[in-house]
């Protein structure tokens, strides 16, 4: 019950602040690597050879920027685990919903952010005797980042460059993911 407390209290912090503050948005694509807790998992992804395999990362979040120093998000991610031999494949996806602060240290654009992530990944699984989708339990985890704002300190859209770390629990287990993305941002 106090975990649902906090969350609404969150979400409902995240949407009074924008009558006290200046928004933006921000939406991103990129790549990494997922390091697989489970060990089912890791067995069942060695099935199909890795030169066939494509990590995707896609995210977005709206930016609320209380001062030249820190900003609040609101957001989410996904991370696309796409596997292939032949007819058979494994389509590992994960998502999960962000809320954090980002930290500007007042180096130019430099920032280090982290997030609190609820999530969990949907598995999409057709070898040859086997076809099914599974689900894991949602998980409380974290997402940290440190990345480049172009547009620090300007009124237009620019790019940025992060380099982020995702750690999220599985029920007995925690998936690592890192990625790289590109990002396109607005603020102030």
């Amino acid at each position: 019950m106090n975990k649902k407390i906090c969350i609404l209290a969150l979400i409902l912090t995240f949407l009074a602040l924008p009558s006290f503050s200046e928004t933006g948005f921000e939406f991103g694509l990129g790549s990494g690597y997922v390091f697989y807790g489970d060990g089912d998992t890791k067995d069942r992804n060695s099935l199909l050879s890795d030169a066939n395999q494509c990590v995707l990362t896609l995210d977005g979040a709206f930016l609320i920027q209380m001062n030249d120093y820190l900003i609040f998000s609101l957001g989410g991610d996904s991370v696309f685990d796409f596997r292939w031999s032949g007819g058979n494949h494994i389509n590992l996806i994960d998502y999960a919903f962000l809320a954090g602060v980002r930290v500007f240290p007042n180096f130019g654009g430099l920032f280090v952010s982290v997030d609190y992530a609820l999530g969990r990944r949907t598995d999409f699984i057709e070898l040859e005797a086997y076809d099914k989708t599974e689900n894991t339990k949602w998980g409380n985890g974290f997402k940290i980042a440190l990345g480049y704002d172009f547009s620090y300190h300007l009124s237009s859209f620019a790019p940025e460059l992060v380099l982020s770390l995702k750690s999220m629990p599985r029920g007995g287990s925690r998936d690592n993911i890192l990625g790289i993305s590109l990002k396109l941002t607005r603020h102030k």
